[in-house]
């Protein structure tokens, strides 16, 4: 439903023209009722059509109604039914009453339904097309020609519906209800020489996911995206299309980076150490083959043969980019915050996200050699006035005009607001042409566009007309929106040559920014959550002893997240974070330590020692985190560097001050004290027993001196008592032995 502000500023535009007050009242008062209504009058004008079972679409017209001769329309019509239908004519039809104020332009589109009768159909013989015979599933084309007497259009300046009925015999006979319609518009110009200022914006922005891994995800639809036909094939497509006519590149460099990356391979998340660091230089790969630098952050990497990229992709991958450069040229590119940040969510949010994203942004722009500039153009169109604050001075602001209540007149587009510069966009011209037709076939926008720039060029100081141009062209549909579009009254602008003109201030009070554009910001916990794996990579950085490019590949993986293309589901990008995070500590986690089973002190003191082991194949830094019950401690230099899959024996002095089983809790921590998840518990026994050992010892000792005091004496006693019995014996004769017997 129209807005009051929306026909107030119709009313402006037509006042200003000096129209005279019945023509006012009468192309303003169905928008009138509708408001009054609250929407009823503009429900009842737009009923559900059945479909018709003829499809009619224009491929080719007049952009603009000539003053003379004729007007050619060509197109098609396919039969959808399940009949065939003979002799089917294809009658022109116009309007003859002129549409003069974009505002009524947008209604007309949106709200006048396909069966509305709006201008008799030419039916003279030689003006119209006959297709003798429609088979079921059947396409032909046809071709009319209209001498422009016969359409009944009035040479009052304006925009008009034209279009093609078909009308033939099938299930039912021939009557006067079209069988199959196409319209679309087509502005009569005012005499004399007058120009239009047009402003092209190509938008290459999308969804950007990465697996846990680093990876990015959704391979399979990236192939679609690069392959002909492709959207991201398309957007190229379009710019090509373009030829000469000047437009103004709007692109997210996430989009670019994930490309990149699929061009080397896609990579996953490597803990490889910055080869670009002096002394960290590369020598030789795994494989035996030098190894070459590649754009950060993409380190390189050995991967398992089962996950290497298909080679096609890479070359796709490579490929889109070459053509991606060769468009761009040296001609400025603006650049959204990397991810298509939800800004006004970060801004609210208070962090630092909106900074970092510009930052990135810039980086990869830089690493591909191109020319940009920073630029903030939400989806949504609108911006909260802190936002706008926020903004950093020299960033191109986009705002769709829906973004105000009153859409600011301007002979530029451009307005100041808050201390910054705002380039309006038009989403009339953006929303396309009327049904039945899709709203984006590129002939319904050209015809859309030149009308909207036709309407602009009846008053004075027109605004320029600044639009985005759809991303889901493909192939030679952009070929048809810009054929023709070369007209002598336009004049083709950049964005950028809008933003340096001088500027209408506007009053903020006039954005429309309320609680339901609040709540459908990213929540809270979005950032909360990228926060979270944000700390975890500074953290597993901190961890490893050489310097890497974890914390840049996470910042990449983590910005995505915050993406405004996550407003209508933000939770799948939280958990996608959170899914980051626990990968990061998992790598942490791979850091373990060995404690033994249980230590017993023979005293209040004594040694402990306890294993680290490293499970990454990167060497890394890291120290042992004590907790007790207070009664115990453990003191010693618990800080090892170790190398990759290597261990270390860490020994502790452990002090006790009261007697028991102490249970002490080490953790493996950074050098600086953060845990990083690994632990184990040892149980020590400590006792106060050397006061009795010593007195055991000596009561022992007192027994052993004085058993050998008291046996002692009587064991010398006896011995000299042996010695005196043996001197007291008389002595035998000696007894010789007897002589020989004689042999």
């Amino acid at each position: 439903m129209p807005r009051p502000s929306d026909v107030r500023a119709a009313l402006g535009a037509l006042t200003a023209r000096g129209a005279p007050v019945g023509v006012v009242v009468a192309v303003l008062l169905p928008v009138l009722l509708a408001v009054v209504l609250g929407g009823a009058a503009g429900a009842a004008a737009a009923p559900a059509d059945e479909a018709d079972p003829l499809v009619v679409h224009i491929d080719s017209i007049d952009p603009v109604l000539p003053r003379s001769g004729k007007v050619r329309i060509t197109g098609t019509v396919t039969n959808t039914s399940d009949v065939t239908f003979t002799r089917v004519n294809t009658h022109a039809f116009a309007s003859q009453s002129p549409i003069l104020a974009p505002l009524l332009l947008a209604n007309s589109a949106s709200t006048v339904p396909p069966s509305a009768y709006v201008g008799e159909r030419v039916t003279v013989p030689g003006t119209f097309d006959t297709i003798d015979s429609l088979a079921p599933g059947e396409t032909q084309r046809f071709s009319d020609s209209i001498p422009r007497s016969l359409l009944g259009v009035p040479d009052e300046a304006g925009v008009y519906w034209i279009g093609v009925h078909a009308i033939g015999d099938g299930a039912v006979p021939r009557d006067t209800v079209a069988d199959g319609r196409a319209r679309t518009f087509i502005p009569v110009l005012p005499p004399g020489e007058r120009t239009q200022e047009l402003s092209l914006v190509l938008p290459l922005r999308m969804r950007v996911w990465y697996d846990e891994d680093g990876r990015i995800g959704g391979v399979d639809r990236w192939v679609r995206r690069l392959a002909d036909g492709g959207s991201l094939d398309g957007v190229l497509d379009t710019a090509e299309a373009a030829g000469s006519t000047p437009y103004t590149w709007l692109v997210d460099p996430a989009v670019l980076q994930a490309v990149r990356r699929l061009a080397v391979g896609n990579p996953p998340r490597s803990l490889v150490p910055d080869q670009r660091v002096p002394g960290q230089e590369p020598t030789e790969t795994p494989s035996g083959t030098p190894s070459t630098d590649s754009p950060a952050p993409v380190a390189p990497v050995e991967a398992d043969d089962d996950e290497q990229l298909d080679p096609e992709i890479q070359a796709a991958a490579t490929d889109w980019l070459a053509r991606f450069a060769t468009l761009v040229g040296t001609d400025e590119v603006l650049t959204l915050p990397f991810g298509d940040l939800d800004v006004d969510a970060a801004v609210r949010n208070g962090s630092g996200r909106f900074a970092e994203a510009q930052a990135r942004s810039a980086e990869v722009m830089g690493e591909l050699g191109l020319a940009a500039r920073p630029a903030v153009a939400p989806e949504s169109g609108r911006m909260s006035p802190d936002a706008i604050a926020a903004t950093p001075e020299g960033t191109v602001l986009m705002l769709a005009d829906t973004a105000f209540a009153i859409p600011p007149s301007s002979s530029s587009s451009t307005v100041r607001l808050l201390g910054h510069k705002v380039v309006v966009t038009s989403t009339g011209a953006e929303s396309g042409g009327p049904a039945p037709t899709a709203a984006t076939d590129p002939l319904a926008v050209r015809q859309r566009v030149i009308s909207e720039a036709a309407l602009r060029a009846l008053a004075p100081d027109a605004p320029a007309l600044v639009m985005n141009l759809p991303s889901t062209w493909r192939d030679t549909d952009a070929a048809k929106f810009f054929d023709q579009l070369d007209q002598p009254w336009l004049s083709p602008v950049l964005v950028t040559s809008l933003e340096a003109r001088p500027a209408r201030s506007v009053d903020a009070s006039t954005l429309v920014y309320g609680e339901d554009e609040t709540d459908a910001e990213l929540p809270a916990s979005a950032f909360v959550a990228a926060d979270r794996t944000t700390e975890t990579a500074a953290l597993l950085e901190e961890v490893l002893t050489l310097q890497t490019t974890i914390e840049a590949q996470v910042r990449d993986e983590t910005l995505v997240t915050l993406s405004e293309h996550h407003r209508q589901r933000p939770r799948p990008a939280r958990l996608a974070a959170d899914r980051v995070t626990e990968a990061l500590r998992d790598d942490l986690g791979s850091i373990t330590i060995e404690a033994p089973p249980g230590v017993t002190l023979s005293s209040d003191s004594g040694p402990l020692g306890a294993t680290l082991v490293n499970g990454l194949d990167q060497p890394v830094t890291v120290g042992i985190g004590v907790s007790s019950d207070g009664s115990l401690t453990l003191t010693g230099d618990s800080v090892r560097t170790l190398g990759p899959r290597a261990r270390s024996v860490v020994r502790f002095k452990a002090s006790a001050t009261e007697a028991g089983i102490h249970r002490v809790r080490l953790r493996v921590t950074s050098a600086e004290g953060v845990a990083l998840g690994a632990s184990d518990e040892v149980p020590i026994r400590a006792a106060r027993v050397s006061a009795l050992i010593w007195g055991v010892m000596a009561a022992g000792a007192l027994v052993l001196f004085g058993m050998i005091g008291y046996r002692l004496p009587a064991q010398v006693r006896a011995r000299r008592a042996e010695l005196r019995a043996a001197e007291s014996e008389p002595e035998d004769e000696p007894v010789s032995d007897p002589e020989p017997e004689a042999p």
